[in-house]
């Protein structure tokens, strides 16, 4: 029995130095790799086995041979020189497999007349395979995964509140904090602390009323992720409900035209002044609830005014021209209390 189990420990020696060893001059950057749970339906896996020529002469793969036909590699050809990285790809194909695999890859070197060895390993199975995080979280920061980062609350009643539902994953085997600073138009829902491997879900609110401004609303939302900053951008477009307005007042409401669609400055051979014409057409009050423009270099001489019925208003549309470098394509956005058009956009361009 004694001989018996000596023999077997010299067997498992000789097994062990039979392969070439990492002395320095060849790493990896795994040689066991497991690719957990796989379907046979979804076809062959692949992995990316990279060495790396620590030496100072060049590295050549001669040979890669699999220890069965169902694994295929296939390695970089070309000589590997000192301090560059190779790549043999390990290709399983699980057809006809449905249990548990272990195959070995030997790769053969000018640096020695013994293989590398590598393994790939895993289990088969032909049920389907739940998807792991990333694929459900696609926006990942870190460990910190999240099924969208956009925080678009679109249109939005000046009454009315709106709230998203942001669904984040804990990746990480540890807890994960976070804080968030919101402004006043802005109410969170959210636990600080997310448990190892587990979703949350944080509830944003917008306030349009707290808002208190009409057109397009857009900033940034502070997060902090195990104390790291990460800024997510938010947006709403802030209107009149004129769902809630009955059909004599949407008949008689105000009526918005302009003089033009576009302002072309060119090159400002004609100043950095235009005068944007506006009237009302409608049989009632027409409320300017705001006008924005796209660009900071482009700014009306009012944003907030009444045309009366049958009235024309004229503002000035000016640009600061030292500010702007390249070809300026803007727009200014006219919100209005007009139901059949509460959003006119102008467009304005310029040249430097």
């Amino acid at each position: 029995m004694k001989r018996i189990v000596f023999l077997l420990i010299c067997i498992t020696i000789s097994l062990r130095f039979s392969f070439a060893q990492e002395d320095g001059k060849v790493t990896f950057n795994e040689k066991k790799h497991d690719f957990g749970l796989i379907s046979e339906k979804e076809g062959s896996v692949n992995f990316d086995f990279v060495l790396t020529n620590n030496s100072n002469e060049p590295l050549l793969i001669n040979n890669v041979k699999a220890s069965c036909g169902c694994t295929t590699p296939s390695w970089t050809r070309m000589p590997i020189e000192p301090k560059k990285s190779g790549t043999i790809t390990v290709s399983y194909n699980p057809k006809g497999q449905r249990s548990s695999f272990l195959k070995s890859v030997m790769v053969y070197t000018n640096f020695s007349t013994t293989p590398f060895m590598l393994q790939i390993s895993g289990e088969v199975t032909n049920a389907p395979i739940p998807p792991k995080p990333e694929e459900i979280y696609p926006v990942a920061l870190g460990n910190y995964l999240l099924k969208s980062k956009e925080l678009d609350f679109g249109k939005l009643d000046i009454s009315n509140t709106k709230t998203i539902r942001l669904e984040v994953f804990n990746n990480s085997d540890k807890p994960v904090t976070q804080k968030i600073t919101p402004p006043k138009f802005l109410t969170i829902d959210y636990s600080p602390v997310i448990e190892p491997k587990t979703e949350s879900v944080i509830g944003i609110t917008f306030l349009a009323k707290e808002y208190e401004k009409y057109g397009y609303a857009k900033g940034d939302l502070v997060f902090y992720i195990d104390g790291k900053k990460q800024i997510f951008p938010y947006s709403a477009l802030i209107l009149d409900d004129f769902d809630k307005w009955d059909p004599s007042k949407k008949n008689n409401a105000g009526k918005l035209n302009t003089n033009t669609t576009e302002i072309n400055f060119g090159n400002f051979t004609a100043g950095t002044s235009r005068t944007l014409k506006l009237s009302n057409s409608g049989n009632s009050v027409l409320n300017i609830k705001n006008i924005q423009s796209s660009s900071p270099w482009v700014v009306p001489s009012k944003t907030v005014f009444v045309i009366n019925k049958g009235e024309i208003t004229e503002i000035k549309v000016n640009v600061d021209k030292n500010k702007i470098t390249s070809p300026l394509v803007s727009t200014l956005s006219i919100v209005s209390d007009d139901p059949r058009n509460p959003l006119f956009e102008v467009k304005i361009t310029a040249n430097p």
